[in-house]
Formats: structure tokens, sequence, C-alpha cells
């Protein structure tokens, strides 16, 4: 996997957690929709998005976020999630 597309996933994850520290997120709490749906992913090109799917596959699996799917479908921050925005 080409450096590139490392530093646009870790710049995803990094914009995904701010957004959620700047909410005042807690273990529980849901990435706003419409800030997800509206704001962010229309900034996105086609390479993003795929590096996007990637970066959220890692997140789940590291255990940093929960899916909450929903016709418009977001992600609930876990406890170890919360313990990163310390």
């Amino acid at each position: 996997m080409g450096k590139h597309k490392e530093a646009v996933k870790l710049a995803i994850k990094d914009e995904l957690i701010a957004e959620f520290r700047s909410s005042g997120a807690r273990q529980g709490d849901m990435l706003s929709r419409q800030w997800l749906h509206d704001v962010y992913l229309p900034t996105l090109g086609p390479k993003e998005e795929k590096a996007f799917e990637e970066a959220i596959s890692e997140m789940i699996y590291d255990g940093i976020i929960e899916y909450d799917g929903d016709r418009k479908p977001t992600y609930r921050l876990t406890k170890k999630g919360e313990e990163v925005l310390c």
C-alpha cells in the first residue's frame, strides 16, 4: 500500500477523532449524521472514499468506534475511543 494512501487514511481518522472531540463525545455517543453525510463525505473524491471505508474498517477493528446502521449509517464511540480522545 502506498505511503500516500496511508497518509490519507490517517488524515481521515484524525478528522473523525477531531469531530468526536469537538462535540465532547463520550462512550456511546454517535458521530453526527448531519456532519458525516452532509458536510464531510461530500468533500471526498473516489479514491478518498475508498480510503475512508478502509479507515473506518480499521477503526472498528481497533475497537475505537462501532457501526450504527440506519437509513444514514454513522458510528458510535467506544470506551477505547473515548480514551483516545483524552
